[in-house]
């Protein structure tokens, strides 16, 4: 496998704010001084979106637009849309984000050095929560201090928090019980040997979460380890294309499917002091 990085974005509409990760990402790995890539997989989005996405990439020769069809009104599919940009991937060092995820200044090249040091492990970082709107994304991608300056915000994604709530987990991953919790696939990097023939499981297909934990617990059995980057860091923008509500109620299905596949998953959440560990409905009889 070539050395370089490859970038996946997993999409579905919001133009401006993938816009804005977009740019910042091709800025930062213009710097890396060795091959990269950006592969953006569409789950079937609207033509002015694609329309939009097609034109960065016509601009950029190393962004890649993949359109996905036939979806059947099931655009959330963040896992088999990252599957296929890994099948598609041409280079060693994988780097995952998310479409509203604006790197920090340090994480490519970050993910980049630890995963060439050490391939057998996954690497995640955290996320700092703002409120990008009217910001410029040329701007951005030059100074990054435009976001830091922000306030934090409470997030839909962090269940109305404005601080990341497995921030005290990851400061101890190396003493973790159950580190592969605590992968989020919107900001984490493995060597391609670390994944292997692993790939994100269709049983989550259409729904929200849990898709990159039940990963990360293969990824466990495989023998591979997990580290926190606290460099790595994302401002996660807020406004993307799923409301709170459609987010929990995927939650919901998606946990017991989690539950099934994932050995202890259930007992563990419940006992955790981890913000919203479990779903806020009564959940059915799980074996565990």
């Amino acid at each position: 496998m070539t050395r370089g990085v490859s970038v996946i974005i997993p999409t579905y509409e919001a133009w401006p704010i993938l816009y804005r990760t977009l740019c910042t990402v091709a800025h930062d790995c213009r710097e890396l001084g060795e091959p990269w890539e950006l592969i953006i997989v569409d789950n079937e989005s609207g033509a002015e979106f694609r329309a939009s996405v097609v034109a960065f990439a016509n601009a950029h020769p190393e962004v890649r637009f993949i359109g996905r069809s036939g979806l059947g009104g099931k655009h959330f599919q963040p896992g088999a849309a990252r599957n296929i940009g890994i099948d598609s991937s041409r280079y060693e060092s994988l780097i995952f984000l998310d479409a509203d995820c604006i790197p920090s200044a340090d994480l490519i090249g970050a993910y980049r050095r630890w995963t060439d040091k050490q391939p057998d492990t996954v690497f995640v970082g955290h996320r700092v929560f703002v409120d990008t709107t009217d910001i410029d994304a040329a701007h951005v991608a030059e100074q990054r201090s435009v976001l830091a300056g922000l306030a934090p915000v409470g997030s839909a994604s962090n269940y109305g928090s404005d601080i990341e709530r497995r921030l005290p987990e990851l400061l101890s991953l190396e003493a973790h019980p159950r580190a592969y919790d605590c992968m989020y696939a919107c900001n984490m990097a493995v060597h391609r040997d670390c994944i292997g023939d692993l790939r994100f499981s269709s049983a989550f297909d259409g729904k929200w979460g849990y898709e990159d934990i039940e990963l990360g617990y293969r990824l466990h059995l495989a023998g591979r380890s997990f580290r926190y980057l606290p460099e790595a860091f994302v401002f996660h923008q807020e406004g993307g294309s799923l409301s709170a509500d459609e987010r929990e109620a995927g939650r919901y299905d998606n946990f017991v499917i989690a539950g099934e596949l994932i050995e202890g998953f259930v007992e563990y959440r419940r006992g955790i002091a981890r913000l919203r560990s479990v779903p806020s409905r009564d959940l059915p009889c799980i074996s565990e």
